[in-house]
């Protein structure tokens, strides 16, 4: 079957497409035939060597698709013809993938093939940051940064069907307009506004309660300044942090951007 090999980092050129054996399934597995695949800014930071979930070289990339079962191992009660959404932590760009059971869940109903197939990462990311970590509540008002992004649209459909009042973050009109649409309250242009001095001017005193931080730096730092007593940060991305592995002009930079815990700020702030 073809797959596309990653088998050295760096740019887009080095990823190879292949003939490799097809996989077959052993007990307790499925093989989905692939019919679309998700792209994640994670599998880029993996193909440039950045992103330290990623498994060692060589490997075939892809953490989502959508398919159709056609092959199960011994004793599965899984059933050849199956519609169903992959998510796995590589694997998925190619024409067929192997994975446990468990990471071939149905294929949902009233959507298309291509969303399905970007469905798994970035709504499931933003499902434990949002209620698994953070705790969001009904009526908490919640700070989506880079809101247009995969992570960022799921978070904002999820904590606007909980009933909260969302901010979003982005840097064009067109996003903007996009944030809008999925129900905003509050869209900001970062690029042309202080998204700190604007959310101050909306939310008051009171203060967000939760911020889902995807950016890094000084985004993270205001994002923190901007917690109601008892708020809550969850960090879920680095979008803004221009690490390269062999440039290490980069390293320091990076490590002042990477965010961290003030403690002894967090507890006066009774945050998290």
């Amino acid at each position: 079957m073809r797959a596309v090999h990653l088998s050295r980092h760096g740019g887009v050129d080095v990823l190879r497409p292949m003939m490799v054996p097809r996989p077959e399934p052993q007990a307790g597995q499925v093989r989905v035939r692939v019919h679309h695949i998700g792209i994640n800014y994670a599998e880029v930071l993996s193909r440039r060597g950045e992103y330290g979930w990623a498994p060692r070289l060589p490997y075939v990339p892809g953490m989502e698709a959508y398919g159709r079962i056609d092959a199960v191992g011994p004793q599965s009660a899984r059933q050849v013809g199956e519609a169903v959404v992959v998510g796995a932590q590589h694997g998925c760009y190619a024409e067929s993938v192997v994975v446990p059971e468990r990471q071939a869940l149905p294929a949902l109903a009233g959507f298309s093939a291509d969303e399905n197939a970007a469905f798994p990462v970035n709504y499931i990311t933003a499902w434990v940051a949002l209620f698994e970590l953070a705790r969001l509540r009904p009526g908490d008002r919640v700070l989506v940064q880079a809101a247009a992004g995969g992570v960022g649209t799921a978070a904002v459909q999820l904590a606007k069907r909980l009933g909260c009042t969302v901010y979003g973050t982005a840097g064009s009109d067109e996003k903007l307009a996009l944030l809008r649409r999925l129900g905003v309250d509050h869209a900001i242009n970062y690029r042309r506004q202080d998204f700190e001095a604007e959310v101050r001017a909306v939310a008051g005193a009171g203060g967000i309660d939760v911020v889902l931080e995807l950016v890094g730096g000084e985004v993270h730092r205001k994002s923190v300044r901007l917690l109601a007593p008892f708020g809550r940060v969850v960090v879920a991305g680095l979008a803004g942090v221009r690490f390269r592995l062999r440039n290490p002009l980069t390293w320091w930079s990076t490590w002042r951007a990477l965010p961290r815990a003030r403690l002894g700020e967090m507890a006066r702030g009774s945050q998290g």
